[in-house]
């Protein structure tokens, strides 16, 4: 069970963690559910062409790219509200996908692919993947914390006055922050892809939002976002097994997750509230 959860929590630590970035950085990216949807349709497309995995990174950080300078674009450029941006995303990255599966494959449906290397990736990869959360979590903690990147990402999003009389525009740092946040959710997408050897529509299955659930129950700590993330795992994976229990309602054990994190952000609103008053 522990190794499953571990698996299972990768996609929405990576999510998470880019969203912590563009969330210190004062640009909360909103739009964390439409990149991990194209971070997955991208890496099917080139799977299913026949290209490897590395090249099903590289299309997934591209896509990733794209709709963060999108948002960034959107936002940072045109002053365009930064949630409304977002969720214009959130639209466009489905539409998107099947237009374009409807003009490769002739349909909007699931898309497979079956070669053997990529078929053994799951059972082998994915837990190399959960193995390098943990190192990355501390990895982004040190980099928040230790280095003059991470102090200028919480600066611009704390007193970005601070860095425009210095001489670094903090739009500039913004712009980064959200350009690796949006990659680290496509990345999040194309392992959601791996793990089953096909794209299905809607596989994001409200990780992105969830991952922004995340990031205030880890209290905006890297090591917090773990800790959350392999909560609503677990949950996941009851939820999953626990469908086909006789006199158990299907729908609303499928919803459980998200139940538990309108639930869990509730209650951690009020307590922070009760904290400040």
């Amino acid at each position: 069970m522990i190794e499953a959860v571990a698996m299972a929590s990768v996609p929405l630590i990576l999510a998470a963690l880019g969203g912590l970035i563009s969330e210190r950085a004062g640009v909360l990216n909103i739009s964390l559910e439409g990149c991990i949807t194209a971070g997955a349709f991208s890496a099917a497309w080139v799977l299913t062409s026949g290209g490897s995995p590395i090249l099903a990174a590289l299309a997934a950080l591209l896509s990733g790219l794209l709709f963060g300078g999108l948002l960034a674009g959107m936002h940072l450029g045109l002053g365009a509200n930064l949630f409304i941006a977002g969720l214009g995303i959130n639209l466009l990255a489905p539409s998107l996908a099947g237009l374009i599966s409807q003009s490769v494959w002739g349909h909007k449906g699931t898309i497979r692919f079956g070669v053997d290397e990529i078929s053994r990736f799951p059972a082998s990869g994915m837990l190399i993947f959960a193995m390098a959360m943990i190192p990355l979590s501390f990895g982004a903690l040190l980099m928040m914390n230790r280095t003059e990147f991470g102090r200028r990402i919480k600066t611009a999003g704390s007193t970005p006055i601070f860095l425009s009389e210095r001489g670094i525009p903090p739009q500039r740092t913004q712009l980064t922050a959200l350009l690796i946040s949006s990659v680290s959710a496509a990345l999040a997408g194309m392992i959601l892809v791996m793990r089953i050897d096909a794209f299905v529509p809607g596989m994001s299955s409200g990780r992105g939002w969830i991952a922004l659930v995340v990031i205030w129950l880890g209290f905006r700590s890297p090591i917090g976002i773990i800790v959350a993330s392999y909560l609503f795992s677990l949950i996941e994976i009851i939820s999953g097994r626990a469908q086909g229990i006789e006199g158990v309602s299907g729908t609303l054990i499928l919803a459980l997750p998200y139940i538990v994190a309108v639930t869990a952000l509730t209650l951690a609103t009020i307590h922070r509230g009760k904290r400040k008053s």
